[in-house]
């Protein structure tokens, strides 16, 4: 069990306390976006940056009135996470708006405290369905013209389609579009800032030698935004597999044009990105277009790299009750969130926890995570091989519980030397309720009295996909 704060990641606050605004910067390199300066790298889901108005790839430019252009690193980072102020103001710029006001107020916890947030990542074998980090990467090839600066560019339209294939450019182009606005550019018909011009092949690999293989060798998951899950798609994307070995060839690009300053003979493409795409079985332009035209995307108007795009897909999903424990005694509650379930069940700090749903709790942190090792490990062959994926920590065994399994499933949650206490955390799955009935129960201590409390549990979901 790793348990990691995510409130260290941003920002420190006094000795009993880490506090956070919940996002990163990092300093452009990129001459045609925010070049050295500072801009939003990444943001914490449910963090005050995640409910403001904050997105990733805005250029800051003031920060509590300070032009952040003249600032280095360390004196930005200073401002950013100067610990005797509150709260945050900065403007930010973008595509879609220029100097926008963001105020943010610190959200801070005790220093010896891990919440239900953190918990379910430590404990996310219990629910790798609900919880979960993947990595995957897509060979996208980037460029850009390093003579423009692309907040010049507002609007955008599309190149003229071509008729003998008129539904699959229409398609692709919608993609597009979606993605652009959702950036805050305007598509119009008439004069745009961008001419967007979209290529594409799909051909039977001439050098196919069939694969009497195909099964084993492995194929990629990608994240879908449509489903909002990642999925295993008939492509190949690994260096020990042949090309003689892909039925399929694909390849997908899109250029960002400027009409303007392009002649008859020379177009000035301000952007670019161009995937190439070896295939195992079928996957048509259409399909492979709907999953990848918003990764494409995601590297404008900032691409981190240009020979390849690396992708991080969190998600969380996980009972909230508000509590925070004493990591150095996980039975006592350390915090409870204003109005948070636990908040209305008039649970708080100092309160004793000794059971919840019945399972004694643990106090010592390092016989919990020897447990749940040993759950682990004990509890493999209960899932599920057909559903095998790899996380960011480089764990290759992570799978599904088996469906036809899920009454052992609960048995073993229900195992004291396992202490799954927090497993409550996925009580609303069958593998570990089966009754379905998501209240629980904690039997507290409170001075010398003892009481047993039942709540309900908000569901939360925490999700992020980024690049890196």
């Amino acid at each position: 069990m790793l348990i990691q704060s995510s409130f260290g990641l941003t920002t420190e606050g006094s000795k009993s306390h880490n506090c956070r605004y919940g996002f990163s910067f990092e300093i452009s390199q990129q001459r045609n976006w925010a070049y050295q300066q500072a801009l939003v790298s990444s943001i914490i889901p449910l963090s005050p940056a995640s409910f403001s108005k904050l997105q990733i790839n805005d250029i800051i430019e003031t920060i509590n009135g300070i032009a952040a252009h003249k600032l280095t690193a360390e004196e930005i980072r200073a401002l950013l996470f100067d610990n005797t102020k509150e709260s945050l103001r900065m403007e930010v710029t973008n595509l879609g708006y220029k100097s926008k006001e963001i105020l943010l107020q610190q959200d801070c916890k005790k220093s010896n405290s891990i919440n239900e947030s953190e918990l379910a990542e430590a404990y996310s074998f219990y629910s790798l369905e609900n919880t979960s980090t993947r990595s995957f990467v897509c060979p996208f090839k980037t460029s850009f013209h390093e003579d423009v600066n692309l907040l010049a560019y507002s609007s955008f339209g599309f190149s003229p389609v071509d008729e003998s294939n008129t539904k699959l450019e229409n398609y692709i182009n919608l993609q597009i579009k979606s993605e652009l606005e959702k950036k805050g550019m305007t598509y119009i018909e008439r004069n745009p800032d961008l001419l967007i011009n979209t290529y594409y092949s799909y051909k039977k690999n001439p050098n196919y030698v069939g694969n009497s293989n195909a099964d084993r060798f492995p194929t990629e998951y990608r994240f879908n935004i449509h489903s909002n899950k990642m999925e295993k798609l008939p492509i190949y994307f690994n260096p020990l597999i042949n090309s003689k070995e892909a039925e399929f060839i694909l390849n997908l690009g899109v250029r960002l044009v400027d009409k303007k300053k392009s002649s008859a003979n020379r177009l000035f493409v301000v952007w670019e990105c161009e995937a190439n795409e070896l295939l195992q079985s079928n996957l048509s332009l259409e399909n492979y277009s709907l999953v990848h035209i918003p990764l494409m995307f995601m590297q404008y108007p900032f691409a981190k790299t240009k020979e390849t795009a690396q992708f991080k897909y969190t998600k969380k999903r996980y009972n909230f009750t508000g509590i925070s424990y004493n990591i150095d005694n996980l039975r006592e509650i350390n915090d409870v969130d204003k109005m948070s379930p636990a908040y209305k069940s008039r649970l708080q700090a100092g309160d004793i926890v000794q059971k919840i749903n019945g399972l004694k709790m643990n106090d010592n942190l390092k016989d919990a995570s020897n447990a749940y090792k040993q759950f682990i490990f004990q509890t493999i062959m209960l899932r599920d091989y057909n559903v095998k994926f790899t996380n960011t920590e480089g764990f290759t065994n992570c799978m599904y519980w088996d469906k036809l399994k899920y009454s052992k499933i609960a048995d073993a949650f229900q195992r004291q030397e396992y202490k799954t206490e927090f497993s409550y955390l996925y009580f609303f799955e069958p593998y570990i309720n089966p009754s379905g009935t998501n209240i629980l129960s904690f039997q507290i201590k409170r001075d010398k009295s003892v009481m047993e409390v039942s709540l309900s549990p908000a569901i939360r979901i925490e999700e992020s996909l980024e690049t890196y």
